[in-house]
């Protein structure tokens, strides 16, 4: 009996779709061509030792190269840790260590990052074109294009046995507070959660719709949730793929244009990026992983993006994706808000909103509480972390850590992480609503709000500014206080204090980086 288990997509996408394509590096694979490199490559991967259990991590950013690990990888058993680059050095160590990595990938752009690991860890592959390129100071070393070359093309009986809830891969979160946390995927559970999240985005009409007739391109990292499950579905759909590896904001327009890109996937400050891209446009978009400023999301709409709002994480997978309800009309103002405000929970997802006594809070619209969540594919804890998962994983439910309500409609609004939400006289103001408020002015291009220490309130606003023309504190506090009257915000949630910079600091998943403008700024 066929289990569901990750190199299955594969497998199917050969019988259903083994012409089309994936474009990656300079370079065009059709699926059978793809097929017949993991074959090659997990079969040369068994001769050098590597079976069930073993723990391989691949430090690369998206290319074939690291797609093919994750189903040669399938095949074996193996344990794919798809390593954070964007994580502090030590940090990452802390990772391949903590996850006990065994084998490590590498590309050739991380090579001399890691030189001074080369003795920490006793097997090297480099990920490069370059077949004679050394990696001198490691134990052991290969190639992983001789690899491929070595490789025989044939089925391989382990395939058979892996099973759905045997561990697929392990990821470690970003370590904003205190080290990683790393969490571990089982085959079921992921491919339920990234195959869920296709299922979801087609039931809908509006924003980023998707088909087997869309060409897809993650811009978000593999070593994130596999690129939110962007390393399987379009396989799943026999969608042409394309994975932009290394390319700045122009490069991937050049992608977007040359190969016909319709869908893709980023965080809010790469949509930023592409939207100030002469000629970025109609297109799909599934954006997350931090508020959406509503300056960006009408500068994406002018631009005939079509996006939609991701509501998840590592810890939990995809929860939530923006709706526009039924009964609202598509190409108005309150549709675009809706799309970037209004979740509705995946089928089979459930979210409760609690207090910190962990009871319902009211469902009408404006009661903030701590957001609660759990699914079948919710993973079962932190690795090696017993007092975490305690803290996090309660009796089948996942405590996000995340502030939100439910709208009247079900839909859901996460309004801010429980940690950088201020807490001001006893009343909460939620820092992502002033960001999206402030982020409407025509001088303001980005925005993070943080809490400074207040001797009455305990707690005041702080904005930290980066503009893009000259502005004054007053002109935006008047911006803000004019918006009281239509109800976006309490007059008392206005900062009391501006701070403009050049630059606003980003954690590794490109979200702000309040801990750094806390250290900074919250003793003004």
């Amino acid at each position: 009996m066929k289990k569901f288990v990750v190199h299955q997509i594969l497998n199917h996408a050969l019988i259903t779709h083994p012409e089309q394509k994936i474009v990656s590096d300079g370079k065009t694979f059709t699926y059978r061509e793809f097929y017949s490199r993991v074959l090659k490559l997990a079969n040369c991967l068994k001769a050098k030792g590597i079976k069930k259990g073993t723990v391989v991590g691949v430090l690369d950013v998206n290319t074939h190269r690291f797609l093919e690990m994750h189903y040669a990888c399938s095949m074996l058993g193996a344990v794919l840790h798809t390593i954070n680059f964007r994580l502090a050095p030590e940090q990452m160590v802390y990772s391949m260590v903590h996850a006990g990595d065994e084998w490590i990938f590498v590309s050739d752009i991380f090579v001399q990052a890691v030189k001074p690991l080369f003795g920490k860890f006793p097997n090297w592959v480099l990920m490069s074109d370059n077949t004679d390129q050394p990696l001198p100071e490691a134990k052991q070393a290969f190639n992983f294009e001789k690899l491929v070359e070595e490789g025989e093309e044939k089925e391989l009986p382990e395939a058979d046995e892996i099973q759905e809830d045997d561990v697929f891969s392990i990821f470690y979160t970003t370590g904003t507070t205190g080290s990683p946390k790393g969490i571990q995927y089982e085959h079921r559970t992921m491919l339920t959660g990234a195959i869920q999240l296709f299922h979801h985005m087609a039931l809908h009409k509006y924003g980023a719709r998707l088909s087997n007739r869309d060409v897809f391109m993650p811009l978000i990292p593999f070593f994130h949730i596999h690129a939110w499950g962007t390393a399987f579905f379009p396989i799943y759909l026999g969608a042409k793929l394309v994975l932009p590896g290394a390319a700045d904001a122009a490069g991937q327009l050049a992608l977007i244009q040359k190969e016909n890109v319709s869908w893709m996937n980023m965080v809010p400050t790469q949509l930023q990026m592409l939207l100030e891209q002469e000629g970025f446009g109609n297109i799909k978009v599934l954006t997350g992983g931090s508020p959406f400023a509503s300056g960006i999301a009408q500068r994406a709409a002018k631009a005939g993006v079509e996006f939609s709002l991701i509501y998840g994480g590592s810890d939990q997978l995809g929860t939530a994706i923006s709706v526009v309800p039924e009964d609202v009309e598509p190409d108005t103002d309150e549709a675009l808000e809706w799309r970037r405000v209004g979740m509705r929970p995946f089928p089979l997802v459930e979210i409760s909103i609690r207090d910190k006594e962990g009871n319902e809070v009211p469902h009408d619209g404006k009661t903030l509480g701590s957001v609660w969540v759990r699914s079948p594919w919710l993973p079962k804890g932190y690795y090696k972390d017993p007092e975490t998962t305690n803290k996090h994983f309660i009796n089948g439910w996942f405590r996000t850590g995340d502030l939100g309500y439910f709208h009247k409609n079900h839909a859901i609004y996460v309004a801010d992480r429980e940690g950088d939400a201020i807490k001001s006289g006893g009343e909460w103001i939620p820092t992502g609503v002033l960001e999206a408020l402030l982020s409407e002015h025509d001088a303001v291009q980005q925005v993070a709000v943080i809490p400074f220490h207040d001797e009455q309130w305990g707690q005041r606003p702080l904005a930290v500014i980066k503009s893009k023309a000259e502005v004054s504190e007053k002109e935006l506090s008047d911006f803000l206080l004019a918006k009281v009257p239509e109800g976006k915000l309490a007059k008392f949630w206005i900062p009391d204090r501006y701070v403009f910079v050049d630059e606003i600091p980003l954690t590794s998943a490109g979200k702000l980086n309040k801990k750094v403008l806390k250290e900074e700024y919250s003793k003004l």
